[in-house]
């Protein structure tokens, strides 16, 4: 009795153990075992399986009608690849002995003729826009002396920092019928990096900060004086169409940056026995 039940007890237990090795169950890593045997999740592999699980492959009319409707934006953008590829491709170069082609200069061809003859007015202007500077200066040293907030300082460090470097990197030649003036910033005549407008950038700095403290009026007067701004600048020759393109996008770009910056300082545990405006 006892030998027989032994043995139906080891019968069962080789049953159980072929059971288990023919049963199929995922390792956790991305693999399935069957039999003993191990073999990779998907439609198989190679290039094959790769477009088994293609996304595109369960792409529908429905599905492309729905990013047009609501992501036009993108849409748009790939359309403008398009066209300026065709564009780039069979554009006629500009030869090294003609001067640079710049758009803004051809629009603002007639204001540059305008405040060439009436050099006083220039002078005026230029003076004006000195004092836009001197606002811009104002506003982002207030909100660090005073309001004790960095962002928009550590902003202007970093974009006057990327700005050096970059306009000594390449030094475009200073523009055709430019013209100067004692009264512009830097005051003096000075020579001056053109890549890219510090003027527009930390004008875009200073405007950011303001929308955020909810400071939206005064955000938007700067807005309008830094749009005048870059009308001058091309009227004068002052800059080339893309310092003040890149400028903007500058501004934009090292306000992030700073904000980024913030908040790194802000996570990192540490103990300081000094008054950090920064925290």
């Amino acid at each position: 009795m006892n030998g027989g039940a032994r043995t139906d007890n080891n019968n069962k237990m080789t049953m159980n153990m072929n059971l288990n090795l023919n049963r199929s169950y995922s390792n956790g890593s991305g693999h399935c075992i069957e039999g003993g045997e191990m073999k990779k999740k998907g439609g198989g592999g190679g290039m094959k399986g790769l477009l088994d699980t293609a996304s595109f492959l369960r792409w529908g009319v429905d599905d492309v009608i729905g990013v047009v409707r609501y992501h036009p934006i993108p849409c748009l953008f790939a359309m403008s690849l398009v066209f300026f590829m065709g564009v780039e491709y069979t554009l006629r170069m500009v030869p090294s002995s003609a001067p640079p082609f710049d758009l803004g200069f051809i629009a603002t061809k007639w204001l540059n003729r305008f405040l060439a003859a009436r050099p006083a007015l220039n002078t005026l202007l230029a003076g004006l826009n000195t004092v836009f500077v001197a606002m811009q200066t104002t506003y982002i040293l207030w909100t660090f002396l005073v309001e004790g907030r960095g962002r928009p300082a550590i902003a202007a460090l970093f974009m006057f920092t990327w700005r050096g470097i970059l306009g000594y990197s390449t030094q475009l030649p200073l523009p055709r019928d430019f013209l100067g003036s004692g009264a512009d910033f830097p005051v003096g005549n000075v020579s001056f990096f053109l890549f890219y407008s510090g003027h527009v950038a930390s004008s875009v700095i200073a405007s950011l900060d303001m929308r955020r403290m909810q400071r939206k009026l005064l955000a938007s007067t700067f807005d309008v004086l830094n749009i005048l701004q870059v009308l001058r600048l091309l009227a004068t020759r002052g800059h080339y169409t893309i310092d003040l393109a890149v400028g903007i996008g500058a501004g934009v770009l090292f306000d992030s940056l700073a904000g980024k910056y913030e908040e790194s300082k802000k996570a990192a545990p540490i103990n300081t026995t000094f008054y950090d405006p920064l925290r």
